[in-house]
């Protein structure tokens, strides 16, 4: 039998709910933005007050449920603790099902990320390429003073790569901490497997599998400036 509104349940920002039945969520699926390594992430509307967020969702196995269980809580506590910059993304809301955990995340970038916003500026005329521009020009600072902010946190973002900056009202948000690092009650370096990375964004001691910090965060991130700042007609 089909469910109606009555039927779901109400979620507040900050609240965490486990649910069985996924039919009683109150978001209403839009659209796929995209898919990661163990998560996808989906446009949702929240039938009851209209807003649209984004979803994360990590949909699991049983014998891989205690790890990504790990990943989902360190994922969240992490989004939790940044949340007062306004360069990051925040996590509005949690669920859990049988076979799946969600973050529900806001906002949802109404631009794209910006690795989409460089490739339009890219590819438009000289007149649309102003707006772009302006994006860039003042997002060299945002991504600056967020970055700052996160280490301030004893955090290691780890992937700092445009498709993980969001574009959302012209302005830059960091996202995507699925691999960060907290070294709240550890050394920021370490050394080892480094985990995943993007090989065109990371610093040289993450391919070495050599001892790396925080610095390397700021690699990436120079990387990304690099990019910012290359005239559209150049292609990397």
């Amino acid at each position: 039998m089909e469910s109606t509104q009555a039927d779901k349940v109400y979620i507040n920002e900050g609240d965490h709910i486990d649910v069985e039945d996924t039919a009683r969520l109150p978001y209403e699926l839009l659209s796929v933005l995209g898919y990661g390594g163990s998560a996808v992430v989906e446009e949702v509307k929240d039938i009851y007050t209209q807003k649209v967020f984004a979803r994360k969702v990590f949909r699991v196995l049983t014998r891989t449920l205690p790890q990504v269980r790990e990943m989902f809580e360190k994922e969240i506590m992490i989004i939790r603790r940044l949340a007062p910059h306004p360069h990051i993304v925040k996590a509005f809301a949690t669920y859990t099902t049988k076979r799946s955990l969600a973050v529900i995340i806001d906002p949802v970038a109404d631009g794209g990320n910006l690795a989409e916003l460089l490739a339009a500026r890219r590819d438009c005329n000289q007149s649309d390429r102003l707006a772009y521009d302006r994006i860039i020009k003042t997002g060299f600072g945002c991504l600056a003073k967020g970055l700052a902010f996160i280490h301030s946190n004893s955090i290691r973002h780890k992937d700092i790569k445009p498709q993980n900056i969001l574009v959302h009202q012209s302005r830059l948000l960091y996202t995507d901490f699925g691999i960060s690092n907290d070294f709240s009650n550890s050394r920021s370096t370490t050394e080892g497997h480094p985990g995943p990375f993007t090989m065109r964004y990371c610093a040289p001691e993450v391919v070495d599998w050599g001892e790396r910090n925080s610095k390397s965060d700021i690699f990436s991130l120079g990387c990304v400036f690099l990019e910012m700042y290359t005239d559209p007609s150049q292609d990397l």
